[in-house]
């Protein structure tokens, strides 16, 4: 009996004088009710009379209201000893770890994407279709099963958006992302970082994090099971171009690409630059198509190009079909369900008992 308690409940550190005070309390509706039913309120010489007129269907089932105080009791005591079983949840989805790395360097604000008819930055178009990838938007799905993060890199390689479900969140810090130096698109200030391109930090940085989050899938942690399967894509205009003082020492994007491979993890590469003009009437920017096509080769990625917004969204739809990933059938457990439905219970009870007593049930004096 008790392994049965034990495994079946897990009552708190005042369940016992609760239950005493409850137990205790149950025989009052019925003194109550008995008590009121043989006390006179209303004089008489002589009960005869009344005792032949026949008791209506309100009388004889007065029982009812303490009946239902004493089932309210019962089930808020059977609420407070927290049963353990509850409602399962079943839940088979699709999904994947995918760590957006971003170029932001200074080549990024050139205009010659287009967007609602208007001229836009490399980096806002490219912005807006990555939302659309998360959330869904256009011709794109969303991707609400996956872990989606976020690296941008210039001169650094920083982790913007870890690993994450909380895909609003992504999204706000995505809309707030800009070359260094910008600021809601408006240039504020001259900034060195932003004349470089250090692609191979990038790539290790990502990894790493991607990585991590494997370890943690493989480790049975809940919430990241979808690092089973890991990828990364990878988009800039331009070339790897580390700082000078760092170029010694800067890892090279091909060989941090198959140290990705040894891990697991897939990448998408994508060069973007606009077929339009820039607004200077030139481009600063020309996408290394031979190192993108190398660093996606050795992952067993793609190499896409984009020159406009529409092809860039394609590109997108396309890695979206591509990767798509059954991660299981989970189980969940609630544990306070069936004391939460024990508690709507007990409410529910004393709810009619107090519509009754002041309707069809209600007593003078």
């Amino acid at each position: 009996m008790m392994d049965f308690l034990t495994t079946h409940f897990a009552p708190g550190p005042l369940f016992g004088w609760l239950c005493v005070i409850s137990l205790v309390s149950i025989p009052l509706p019925w003194i109550r009710h008995y008590r009121r039913t043989y006390r006179p309120t209303v004089r008489f010489s002589h009960l005869g009379v009344l005792q032949k007129i026949p008791s209506s269907w309100a009388v004889r089932i007065q029982f009812i209201i303490p009946l239902l105080r004493t089932l309210a009791i019962i089930a808020l005591i059977f609420a407070m000893a927290r049963p353990q079983d509850g409602g399962e949840y079943r839940d088979s989805s699709e999904g994947i770890a995918i760590q957006m790395v971003l170029d932001v360097s200074g080549s990024m604000r050139e205009e010659d994407f287009v967007m609602a008819n208007r001229r836009a930055r490399r980096i806002d178009a490219v912005k807006k279709v990555f939302e659309d990838f998360v959330l869904g938007g256009e011709s794109l799905q969303g991707r609400d099963n996956d872990l989606i993060g976020m690296t941008t890199f210039a001169m650094y390689a920083d982790t913007r958006v870890p690993l994450t479900r909380d895909h609003g969140s992504l999204v706000d810090l995505l809309r707030e992302t800009d070359i260094p130096g910008w600021v809601n698109g408006r240039q504020v200030r001259e900034v060195l970082e932003a004349n470089y391109t250090s692609m191979g930090d990038a790539i290790v940085l990502a990894t790493d994090d991607l990585r991590r989050a494997g370890e943690q899938a493989i480790a049975g942690i809940p919430g990241v099971e979808a690092a089973k399967s890991r990828l990364m894509i990878l988009l800039t205009d331009g070339a790897n171009n580390p700082p000078e003082q760092f170029r010694d020492v800067a890892p090279d994007p091909i060989e941090a690409a198959k140290v990705a491979a040894k891990l697991g993890i897939k990448i998408y590469t994508i060069g973007a630059v606009g077929s339009g003009l820039a607004h200077r009437g030139f481009r600063t920017a020309q996408v290394d198509e031979t190192t993108l096509q190398a660093i996606a080769k050795a992952t067993d990625g793609q190499y896409f190009r984009a020159t406009d917004t529409e092809s860039l969204r394609t590109i997108y739809d396309e890695i979206d079909k591509l990767e798509r990933t059954e991660t299981g059938e989970r189980i969940f457990h609630d544990d306070v369900y069936a004391a939460k439905i024990s508690m709507l219970v007990a409410l529910g009870l004393l709810m009619a008992e107090i519509l009754l007593v002041n309707t069809r049930f209600r007593r003078l004096p």
